[in-house]
């Protein structure tokens, strides 16, 4: 018996079962699959992945459960930004799904967005170019928040995050979606949390409380008191080689990952960047400047 197969629908009327899976953002914020993924997606008829793969190499590993469409998101690497579309009409068992990120492809858009904390502006959003294709399903990603909902005539489904959305932060539970559809081509979906893939996990999302409180079960800081107020500034420098000190921050973001050291603090991150050699010394001097001159002020 499926575990995983809702309790009002027959395993005689399904048609089709669909894994999804989004925010893998591989190697970068997720080491490797987690060998749970397998167990749980393993019979799935297609994956969709909703954006933000990391390297394509991924899509090559998930491929050895079933056939794979994806699309590309905001924080993707170069080469799944070139090679993969920005949104995916596909039909399954006759149900048209449209599989998209759903960010805002303008960067100004999208920062604006996130200081939005309405859920439904998001939702309608998403609805909304769902029904423009005559989908009666949207599958995204970007918000690293499990959940299923009936936007008007639309389901909007997001199966969650395997990594976190950013370098300072942990993803506290990783989670995919099956998706079944039913021979009259109504949609079911259940979602699974890894760390317990022996049953089917039920997210709750209080759509009045907002994006933010939404995140909270989800998502936590992996930065020590000590550097929490510098992140934002951190985060939003222009550097003269950002990716070289992308790098030595996530190798200490990894090491907080695997559960070597409980969180980021201002030295370690002083340490990691004055010992790489790939980072200039005009941004050495630069994230000196922010994490020195806050500790000065403060005193």
């Amino acid at each position: 018996m499926d575990p995983f197969l809702p309790t009002n629908l027959p395993a005689e009327r399904v048609v089709a079962r669909v894994g999804l899976i989004s925010d893998t953002h591989m190697p970068e914020r997720c080491a490797a699959l987690p060998p749970s993924l397998f167990e749980v997606l393993r019979g799935v008829d297609l994956l969709l992945h909703a954006g933000d793969v990391g390297e394509l190499w991924v899509l090559e590993r998930l491929s050895a459960i079933a056939s794979l469409v994806a699309v590309h998101g905001n924080d993707d690497t170069p080469d799944a930004t070139r090679e993969l579309p920005y949104q995916q009409l596909v039909a399954v068992a006759g149900v048209r799904i449209l599989l998209w990120h759903s960010h805002y492809r303008d960067p100004a858009q999208e920062m604006a967005s996130r200081r939005n904390d309405d859920w439904y502006v998001h939702l309608r959003r998403c609805a909304e170019r769902g029904r423009r294709a005559g989908a009666k399903i949207v599958v995204f990603g970007h918000a690293h928040i499990p959940l299923t909902c009936q936007y008007e005539d639309v389901w909007l489904v997001n199966p969650g995050a395997l990594a976190s959305g950013n370098a300072f932060t942990r993803q506290l539970r990783q989670t995919v979606a099956l998706l079944f559809i039913r021979d009259d081509g109504t949609p079911f979906v259940t979602h699974v949390d890894l760390a317990a893939p022996e049953r089917a996990y039920t997210p709750h999302v209080d759509w009045e409380a907002g994006f933010r409180a939404a995140l909270d079960p989800y998502s936590a800081t992996i930065a020590a008191p000590d550097l929490a107020n510098a992140v934002a500034r951190l985060t939003q420098q222009r550097f003269a080689a950002p990716e070289a000190l992308k790098a030595a921050v996530l190798r200490v973001s990894h090491r907080c990952w695997a559960g070597e050291q409980p969180t980021i603090t201002r030295a370690d991150l002083l340490a990691e960047v004055r010992g790489d050699a790939d980072v200039p010394v005009v941004d050495k001097a630069q994230v000196e400047r922010i994490l020195l001159g806050k500790v000065k002020r403060e005193t």
